[in-house]
């Protein structure tokens, strides 16, 4: 799913008063200050202010239109031009010395992805354009995104990067903006009804495995989207509520099979355990809470049925995983996971029975 996006550009590093258009006829046409001082009716002085960088007026604009037959319009819009380019400029001034806000953000990143085009050799341009990008018109509501999320798990193994993260949710604002409402809303018994038909998806990958995934939850009204990793977010997924509309997100982080499946089944246990307009945000294990058990509880007994867990410490070998894994119909990768997290198998062991996922902003996702 990709996210369109419009860079917010500083097109120039200078403003131009509409005198010098002004001054540019004058020369085109062969005349002096004092003629059109006295075609149009004012001072010479007034002329020669205008052309120094002096406030035209409507009334003037007027008079030049008749005199130079170039409409009033034109001449107020190189006006209007330059005194919002002289307040730009002021603004990116004032900005410069706040460039270590700037420096909370992953910049090399926005850039690849054509999020902002500045550097910090111009911090008040960038800082401006992180403005424009998350939509707030201060500094102070630009500061406000350098701070953690209160929904967000802090990791305990990895530092995390909130600004990262801010970015990464923006991501997913942004492509909601250009999303276009589900058939339906949401209904939690559809479901609770499709859920078999996801788990089966996690044995057996067809090759658009991950529309498919899309199709079945929006069948319930909960919209699905994939946002690729932002450097130092380090999130796995997210669970939101948008106009009553639920929307599970999923990053590209720790993309085998079995991190995969545990983390939809954990935000799809978010929309169905946790209703309401709170974020839960998944990330690597870190400080648990009450809320996070629950939905990791969820995603442990749909991959495998509680029924099934003694056996775990049977699997003494990939061939017995295998089969464990068609038996109760899922992937190896779930099971392998589920047997490192409970210390069955040391991680080292059953890496190469996980299958790696790619998953991208410009296609659902795949298998390889």
């Amino acid at each position: 799913m990709a996210v369109m996006t419009e860079i917010i550009e500083i097109e120039t590093d200078y403003a131009i008063p509409a005198g010098e258009y002004i001054q540019e006829w004058l020369e085109e046409n062969n005349w002096t200050q004092a003629r059109l001082a006295r075609a149009v009716g004012v001072t010479p002085k007034h002329i020669s202010k205008l052309i120094a960088g002096a406030r035209l007026t409507h009334e003037v604009a007027i008079q030049l239109e008749f005199v130079t037959g170039i409409a009033a319009r034109i001449w107020m819009s190189y006006e209007n031009t330059y005194r919002e380019d002289v307040a730009r400029l002021a603004l990116q001034h004032s900005l410069e010395e706040h460039v270590e806000i700037a420096r909370a953000f992953p910049l090399k990143d926005m850039r690849a992805r054509g999020l902002i085009s500045g550097n910090l050799r111009k911090p008040g341009e960038v800082l401006m354009e992180l403005m424009a990008f998350f939509r707030v018109g201060s500094l102070d509501g630009l500061n406000a995104r350098t701070q953690p999320v209160p929904a967000f798990r802090q990791a305990l193994s990895h530092s995390v990067d909130p600004g990262a993260v801010q970015v990464w949710l923006r991501l997913i604002e942004m492509e909601l903006e250009q999303s276009e409402p589900l058939d339906v809303p949401f209904d939690r018994d559809m479901l609770e009804a499709v859920i078999p038909d996801i788990r089966k998806l996690s044995a057996d990958y067809p090759e658009d495995f991950g529309a498919r995934l899309v199709h079945l939850l929006a069948s319930a009204g909960v919209r699905l989207l994939f946002i690729n990793d932002v450097p130092g977010a380090r999130v796995h997924g997210c669970t939101q509520w948008f106009g009553g509309t639920p929307v599970v997100t999923l990053s590209t982080r720790g993309k085998d099979d079995g991190k995969f499946w545990f983390t939809l089944f954990h935000e799809i246990g978010h929309v169905l355990r946790h209703e309401g307009n709170r974020m839960f945000i998944q990330a690597d294990s870190g400080k648990r809470t009450p809320h996070e058990d629950e939905a990791d509880e969820f995603a442990r007994d749909t991959l495998i049925p509680p029924e099934f867990v003694p056996e775990l410490r049977t699997l003494n070998s990939k061939t017995k995983v295998r089969s464990f894994a068609r038996r109760i119909g899922t992937c190896p990768g779930v099971v392998v996971g589920r047997m490192h997290r409970e210390q069955v198998w040391d991680f080292r062991f059953g890496q190469d029975l996980f299958q790696k996922l790619v998953i991208s902003d410009d296609e659902e996702a795949e298998s390889s």
